[in-house]
């Protein structure tokens, strides 16, 4: 009778622990808006400036942005699911959902790969 009772304690245990660590996993994009330009965690990010945004050629085509980092134009595909967060931390605010047009030449961004080899952002930050 007790090795039924420790087997579901374990049982129980183990999915308590399961679903606790999946709803922090789901959590972090959600949470993602609210870290500045440089602080996100995690190697897949690229922080330069934009050099140019690319609206799509054919309708319902992906955009792009090309991003200057240190000398290096990198170009990156905002998808369907790319979300553009602009980064108002510096003024002490919250950040804001943006679009394509808060990608101007000049300005700060953080592009966090969703596909390296697509080069499709999952999500993009920019300075204002």
């Amino acid at each position: 009778m007790r090795d039924k009772e420790a087997l579901m304690r374990t049982f129980v245990f183990t999915l308590a622990a399961a679903i606790a660590l999946a709803g922090a996993a789901a959590a972090h994009p959600a949470t993602e808006q609210y870290i500045p330009i440089g602080q996100s965690p995690g190697g897949t990010t690229v922080q330069g400036t934009a050099y140019a945004t690319a609206e799509p050629a054919t309708a319902g085509g992906p955009a792009s942005v090309s991003v200057d980092v240190a000398g290096d134009y990198q170009n990156y595909v905002i998808g369907p699911r790319t979300r553009i967060y602009v980064d108002r931390s510096a003024q002490g605010q919250p950040s804001t959902l943006g679009t394509v047009e808060d990608l101007q030449a000049g300005r700060v961004v953080e592009v966090r790969l969703a596909d390296a080899e697509t080069r499709v952002a999952a999500w993009i930050k920019v300075r204002p």
